[in-house]
């Protein structure tokens, strides 16, 4: 273990392209190196834009138990085995129909996220790759998802890189001042509650647990996690992040593929 590090209490980390491989599987070594990581008294918190749903299957496959897990980007805080939530906030119903609104006038494919369902307009390359992606299975429900009254924990817009750069100038000046609006991956864009992030949820979390931000290592890759990156005591971007985040983080890691993550935790935590 690095000296440096003894006062770490917990770590945050990622699913998607930072703890979890290509193929939607985590190694038998990062299940072994978060397993020791846990016998050492350190907290481990899974922080992701994935629903529970799709990041419960993760969580099991760690064998980490009943832990919290941070879901839409912040957007809810779920006990990983038992499900009970511990903090839920979801976006606005007139937003939602107004994103809606646009994304029918500028053909976007937005997904919502109610109640654990992944839903869908129709079936198209976006759904397949979200779904192949993250193991989710996706409900289609044509126009009807325009008239939706329960609020979603998440809208996400799907797109190449490009499109989504036109979709975040197209909403931020007509609703960023009602939502959040944060790019997970560079084609995927999610639009949720004002407010919510990652580092938010975790703040809590640490509250509830006791500790300060100085105790805690966090890990990522995208824009959704620079808002625990840039305020936890120390902070690591795994080899493949953004050049955003690799800037935020306190240092660099191996790439998602090569369990860069575990290597880390293993060099320096244990």
């Amino acid at each position: 273990m690095n000296p440096s590090f003894s006062h770490i209490k917990m770590v945050a980390i990622d699913c998607d392209e930072t703890l979890v491989r290509s193929d939607n599987t985590v190694s038998a070594y990062t299940v072994d190196v978060l397993h020791r990581l846990q016998q050492k008294g350190i907290g481990i918190i899974i922080a992701t834009g994935r629903m529970y749903q799709t990041a419960k299957p993760i969580g099991l496959a760690l064998q980490l138990g009943n832990v919290p897990m941070i879901l839409f980007s912040g957007g809810l805080i779920q006990e990983l085995e038992t499900g009970y939530k511990l903090f839920e906030q979801t976006v606005p119903i007139d937003v939602v129909h107004r994103v809606f609104q646009l994304g029918q006038q500028y053909s976007w494919h937005i997904q919502s996220y109610v109640d654990d369902h992944l839903l869908c307009h129709h079936k198209n390359w976006q759904s397949d790759h979200y779904e192949q992606q993250t193991g989710a299975v996706a409900e289609f429900l044509g126009d009807t998802i325009y008239t939706l009254s329960s609020e979603p924990n998440k809208l996400i817009a799907i797109d190449t890189k490009e499109g989504i750069d036109i979709i975040i100038d197209i909403l931020t000046p007509l609703v960023g001042n009602q939502v959040t609006l944060v790019r997970s991956q560079r084609d995927f864009l999610e639009i949720t509650a004002p407010n919510v992030s990652k580092g938010r949820a975790l703040a809590r979390l640490a509250l509830d647990n006791n500790l300060s931000f100085e105790n805690i290592v966090s890990f990522g890759n995208a824009e959704n996690d620079i808002s625990m990156l840039s305020e936890t005591g120390y902070s690591v971007a795994v080899s493949n992040a953004t050049d955003h985040v690799k800037s935020v983080a306190h240092t660099i890691c191996g790439h998602h593929n090569d369990d860069g993550v575990a290597h880390w935790i293993e060099d320096n935590l244990l």
